[in-house]
């Protein structure tokens, strides 16, 4: 038996927390996905509403449960997870009607959704990229214990691919992660960014793989840093910003999220992120 420093309920997943980091940071975005029609399902429309993140396009399914993970982060920052069913994302009851009038589509956490891979997934990126729309994607561990079949037809349609170390290499089915990051390049994704925690980030695109340090902070909870990351990187990338400075912006935004408990709730507006930006890596 033990005791918990802090505990919270926060509407999360990782596209949940990647809508809500953008938003506070100053972006309009909207969630796509699918909850329950329950109390739980509540929480989580609030969550959102909070953050002023369009719910327009989430279905709320009077049929089903909305997922719950309960997450216990230890003293040593280790991470164990416990979840109910993952509803699963039924292509018929998705709503894309929307990807004309955005500038990115993000999808959070691919690979616990087998019923979206393959040429669901092929669509739904070609209408983005024929309506030039930019596209980003972070798989997630695999539930099913299937990394690379996940991706046959998709890499090449890909503006930015996100993932951590271990996603990498057991992605390119490679040892290290440079060879890995190399290869996902080679496979046709434009953008490949290796999420690396406390060691900063790695970023390959136009020129060769280059190592951004980490912003050091005092941490309280790294759940959903990574999707803070995203989120922030995504937000520099459709500023037009170099891929060097988006990186950099959203390794000090994934820092300053681990500050607090709820991946959202110490997210700064960008102006004040972009000052540490310019302080901390002049």
């Amino acid at each position: 038996m033990g005791r918990t420093k802090a505990t919270g309920i926060f509407a999360a997943g990782s596209a949940g927390y990647v809508a809500q980091v953008f938003a506070k940071l100053g972006g309009r975005t909207a969630i796509v996905g699918r909850i329950g029609n329950d109390n739980i399902g509540k929480i989580v429309l609030d969550g959102f509403r909070r953050c002023h993140v369009s719910t327009r396009y989430l279905v709320v399914d009077k049929t089903k449960n909305t997922q719950v993970s309960t997450v216990v982060q230890y003293n040593n920052g280790n991470k164990v997870s416990i979840n109910n069913e993952i509803l699963s994302l039924d292509p018929r009851l998705m709503d894309f009607s929307f990807v004309g009038s955005t500038k990115m589509l993000h999808v959070g956490g691919y690979l616990l959704f087998p019923e979206i891979w393959g040429k669901n997934m092929q669509r739904w990126l070609r209408l983005a990229n024929r309506q030039n729309v930019l596209t980003s994607l972070d798989p997630q561990m695999s539930a099913t214990g299937q990394w690379s079949s996940a991706f046959r037809g998709i890499f090449n349609l890909l503006d930015i691919l996100f993932l951590d170390e271990a996603e990498a290499v057991r992605i390119a089915r490679k040892k290290r992660v440079i060879d890995a990051a190399e290869a996902l390049l080679k496979s046709g994704v434009a953008t490949v960014v290796v999420k690396m925690g406390s060691k900063g980030c790695m970023i390959g695109g136009n020129g060769p793989l280059r190592s951004i340090k980490a912003l050091k902070t005092k941490t309280v909870s790294t759940i959903g840093a990574g999707d803070a990351f995203d989120a922030a990187f995504v937000y520099g990338t459709l500023k037009n910003w170099s891929l060097e400075k988006a990186a950099k912006f959203a390794n000090v935004v994934a820092a300053m999220s681990t500050t607090q408990l709820g991946c959202m709730t110490a997210i700064p507006r960008a102006a004040e992120a972009e000052r540490i930006v310019e302080t901390y890596y002049a």
